[in-house]
């Protein structure tokens, strides 16, 4: 099949990956991620003080800011504010900064689809850069169902997701792609349940529009598959980042 977009010639191939930590002076930590066409750029200040109303006794709180490319926030805003926190407060070591607060503010720079995963790797190299203690990393990625086809589009465009009769954003634990990597010499059923236990490593998915269980569960294992580039992708940006900054320290 060949995709709306026209640099790709795979329904499962993503578009290519783009990072950069360190960006803002005034922040404790920055991160802008790219895929293809859309990017976000998101900053993380604390762990700083909370206000009285907002305190919690035993953890930090998190709080999630999403600004659109133009205009004031509006309901899907919102919505994805809610979404990135849910999703990441589990994931963030918040009882090691009781009664303090760490914010998160994500601002779209270019919407060309998928800007929903974006913003969810975006926000955890972000965190990632300003040292907030995390149990795990997560990977985003985001397909759609073609209306004429019926095909799988890993990484929609803009143009590709008006087409779509469904769309799906999936967030993955890392801890999940190590897993099948460790399991991927096993024998045939060895790693059917391997396949069936990934299910427990969804930290999020949002769907919307017309699909049935079984493409449902096929999207699923597809972006699953594709999350485990997204997280190679982040583990190598952050390495790489970590050994520059050693290098810079040592000369």
């Amino acid at each position: 099949m060949s995709r709306l977009d026209r640099t790709r010639t795979s329904p499962h191939q993503l578009r290519p990956f783009f990072s950069s930590q360190n960006l803002l002076n005034r922040s404790d930590g920055s991160a802008q991620f790219d895929f293809g066409g859309s990017s976000v750029l998101c900053s993380v200040t604390g762990p700083a003080e909370v206000k009285l109303r907002d305190e919690k006794l035993d953890k930090a709180t998190l709080e999630v800011v999403v600004r659109p490319l133009v205009g004031l926030p509006g309901v899907k805003d919102k919505a994805l504010e809610r979404n990135i926190r849910e999703t990441l407060e589990p994931l963030v070591l918040s009882g090691l900064h009781p009664r303090t607060l760490v914010q998160i503010v994500v601002q779209t720079m270019k919407d060309d689809g998928s800007i929903a995963s974006t913003a969810f790797n975006a926000a955890i190299m972000a965190l990632l850069d300003a040292g907030i203690p995390l149990s795990s990393i997560l990977g985003s990625v985001t397909c759609t169902i073609d209306s004429q086809t019926n095909d799988i589009l890993l990484d929609p465009t803009t143009e590709e997701l008006a087409q779509a009769k469904s769309t799906h954003v999936f967030v993955f634990d890392n801890k999940a792609s190590i897993h099948a990597e460790d399991k991927s010499s096993m024998d045939h059923d060895q790693a059917s349940s391997t396949q069936e236990s990934s299910s427990a490593a969804v930290l999020f998915s949002d769907s919307t529009g017309l699909f049935t269980e079984g493409e449902y569960l096929e999207c699923a294992h597809v972006c699953f598959k594709a999350a485990q580039a997204v997280h190679g992708f982040i583990r190598t940006a952050v390495e790489k980042k970590l050994l520059k900054e050693y290098q810079q320290t040592s000369a």
